[in-house]
């Protein structure tokens, strides 16, 4: 179960999603699940090679496909940066699905799986592209939206006008969505089985 520290970390990332400054989001965003990336291994006792975290959060794309998506998020993103400012339910719906995603992250990696035996306690990046190419199938496999009585309820977490606490993100996350969760974890053990 993820502690308390890596819902902190969801909480986080999700309320970075309201900063009205283009790209300096996703960079916040970014370097706060790396942290936490860092922070998970470390209480598990794995050692990782520096670029873990960065590939861990990596979007998979290829330079062409990353360099295509930056020319349009020029283009885009301070447009949708001043639609969620102006629509705050868009941002608060956005800012539930990325602390989601971040969750699901962390769930990830305290399955015990992620470093086989084989490697000892030793996380390579090698072993983290191919755990970054899993998590992204597994997330595609299942969108996080499909868990839609906690997205629902997390959305309205972020929609009130008092703080959320990291606490109650977990409660909602972890009572609205057991079947979700479990179909998570079935799909992640079921494709880290393949490789054995």
């Amino acid at each position: 179960m993820p502690s308390i520290r890596v819902h902190g970390a969801s909480l986080g990332t999700g309320v970075s999603e309201f900063i009205p400054i283009p790209f300096l989001d996703e960079w916040i965003i970014k370097k706060q699940r790396q942290a936490m990336i860092g922070m998970i291994l470390a209480q598990r006792g794995i050692t990782f090679e520096k670029q873990v975290p960065a590939l861990l959060t990596s979007s998979g794309r290829t330079l062409t496909g990353r360099l295509g998506s930056m020319t349009r998020g020029l283009i885009l993103k301070p447009l949708k940066k001043l639609f969620r400012t102006v629509f705050f339910w868009l941002a608060a719906r956005n800012a539930a699905r990325t602390a989601m995603a971040t969750y699901f992250l962390a769930r990830f990696l305290q399955h015990p799986g992620i470093v086989p035996h084989a490697l000892g306690q030793h996380l390579t990046a090698e072993r983290a592209r191919f755990l970054g190419k899993v998590f992204r199938e597994i997330s595609e496999g299942i969108d996080i939206r499909a868990a839609k009585g906690a997205f629902a309820q997390v959305v309205a977490l972020f929609k009130r006008s008092e703080p959320t606490s990291a606490a109650e993100l977990s409660k909602v996350i972890e009572r609205s969505s057991p079947g979700f969760i479990a179909e998570f974890d079935a799909m992640l053990d079921a494709r880290l089985a393949r490789e054995i």
